[in-house]
Formats: C-alpha cells, sequence, structure tokens
C-alpha cells in the first residue's frame, strides 16, 4: 500500500539527489587535484614569497631560491608549480603544511598553514608576573624581588631564540595547467 507520506518521502529523496547531483556536476563543488611537493627550512631566500611557476625557467628560478637544481619531471604546459616561501624564521619547528589542492568552480586553489614550534617547556621553579606599574619574580625558594615602574621585563620573559634563523619553505608541483592557480594561506584553526 502506498501511503501520501512514502511518496513523499521518496520525493524529498529524488529532489535531494537530483539537487546533488547539478550541484556536483557544474563545477562548483570542490575536486581534490593531484600534486607532489617537496618542502625543507633552509631555503636562500629570507623574504617571505609565494610564486606560481608556469615555464621551465619559472620552475628552476623556484628552486634557485632554495639553493638545489630543479628536478627534471617539469613538463611546461602541463603543469604548474607554486613556491611557498615563509622568509627568515628565529629557529627550528617552523615548517609549510599543505593542506589541500583542489579545483573550485574554474580554479585551483592550494591552501597551506604555517606551522610553528611547541612554546618552549614553563620552568617550575620561576614564575615571572607582569603588572603595569612593575614586574615581580617569584621563585620556588621562597624569594621575591619587585622591579621599579618603568623597568622592561627581565630577559626570561622573552621568548627564546631556539637556534639557528631557518627560512621554511614548499614547493607543489600540479599535474595540470588548463585553469589559473592561487594560493591561501589558513591562519587560524
Amino acid at each position: 500500500m502506498v501511503t501520501s507520506r512514502s511518496v513523499l518521502h521518496w520525493l524529498r529523496g529524488a529532489l535531494f539527489g537530483s539537487l546533488l547531483l547539478a550541484f556536483s556536476s557544474n563545477g562548483s563543488a570542490a575536486q581534490t587535484v593531484e600534486i607532489r611537493q617537496w618542502q625543507g627550512a633552509a631555503a636562500v631566500t629570507r623574504q617571505p614569497e609565494q610564486i606560481v611557476a608556469g615555464t621551465l625557467s619559472e620552475w628552476r628560478s623556484l628552486w634557485g631560491r632554495i639553493g638545489l637544481p630543479a628536478p627534471d619531471i617539469f613538463e611546461a604546459g602541463q603543469m604548474n608549480a607554486i613556491g611557498i616561501f615563509l622568509g627568515a624564521r628565529a629557529g627550528d619547528g617552523y615548517s609549510v603544511n599543505i593542506l589541500s589542492a583542489s579545483r573550485r568552480r574554474e580554479r585551483i586553489v592550494v591552501v597551506f598553514e604555517e606551522r610553528m614550534p611547541p612554546p618552549p617547556p614553563v620552568n617550575s621553579d620561576t614564575v615571572i608576573v607582569s603588572r603595569p606599574s612593575q614586574h615581580t619574580i617569584a621563585s620556588s625558594n621562597g624569594f621575591t624581588a619587585t622591579a621599579p615602574a618603568g623597568t622592561p621585563p627581565p630577559l626570561a620573559s622573552r621568548a627564546p631564540i631556539l637556534g639557528p634563523p631557518t627560512s621554511p619553505w614548499a614547493i607543489v608541483l600540479i599535474n595540470r595547467a588548463d585553469m589559473p592557480v592561487s594560493i591561501e594561506q589558513r591562519l587560524f584553526r
């Protein structure tokens, strides 16, 4: 027995399915794009840059920014490449993390984020409290000292340099050249 409720349920399903098919077939939905990537922490260039390369000379220029010869795999007219250079950083632990490469409408979009080193461990023996008028240093041995107003915070409260400066980078090879390429950086999770 067919009820009006079962017909309504079938119609909703058919409508949803046809809308889903129409949405995905017109190119509005994001589609994953095949990529190959390389990354490191010691680019020659110290300036932040995001560069799209479509020619063999631009491909070689990307690799020149990190001081390495370009792999002999780039096919001009068939591929695009992007270089993401974060610029100089204060120490180790910074990197480029490629989150996705997808086709959105009539464009290829590569999304990345900067990974940072974990914060340094907190020394449980010393606690630094900063107040507008004074800085107080309290130690687990009971000693407390107060600096007069206007004195800069103690050196211990400043971020330590974790090592020699680095310049993180990533190069992404996109196996198509039929659409323009955009690069997006995700700043917050």
